[in-house]
């Protein structure tokens, strides 16, 4: 069934402190129960949104977010059919980013697709890092796996760069 269409505005930056931004990645993830490196679709699901894998020859870039304020689904996320699990994993943590501080949570309308290094894009990042390595877990792991990374990798189901961007924005590298 095709998305419905709606008008839709630019997300504009929530203008958040990073640490702020960690606050409320966190405060969702406890808040939806997420479990680190456990699926994240029927999270998504729960929150009345849909993951949708765009075709093979469809250039949906590396991700995108459409909110639907009031209908069903309350907001779609497309993904490329040629990324990888760890990709998709951050890619969706990455939009529901979006969909807490750009939206507010689904009451605006916005459309936006994973491109470009602007503030928006920043915020959305840090959102999704915070939410799948939640910090206090991930300091206590982080020192539990000796520093490995390949076991960091393991336990949060995401990418190496992943790991050490959030190793360092923790203080831990």
């Amino acid at each position: 069934m095709p998305a419905p269409i709606i008008d839709s505005v630019e997300p504009q930056p929530a203008n958040l402190q990073k640490i702020v931004v960690d606050e409320i990645a966190e405060k969702v993830a406890a808040k939806l129960g997420y479990i680190p490196g456990s699926e994240l679709a029927p999270y998504v699901e729960r929150l009345g949104g849909e993951v949708k894998y765009d075709a093979w020859d469809t250039d949906s870039g590396s991700g995108s977010l459409q909110v639907f304020p009031g209908r069903t689904p309350a907001f779609i996320i497309r993904l490329p059919a040629y990324t990888g699990n760890l990709r998709n994993r951050f890619t969706i943590a990455h939009e529901l980013g979006h969909y807490f501080l750009h939206s507010e949570g689904g009451k605006k309308a916005i459309r936006i697709g994973r491109e470009g290094s602007t503030r928006v894009e920043w915020e959305a990042n840090w959102f999704a890092a915070a939410f799948l390595l939640p910090s206090t877990q991930f300091r206590q792991d982080w020192k539990a796996f000796d520093h490995s990374i390949p076991r960091i990798v393991h336990k949060y189901q995401v990418s190496e760069a992943v790991v050490k961007i959030r190793l360092k924005g923790l203080g831990l590298a």
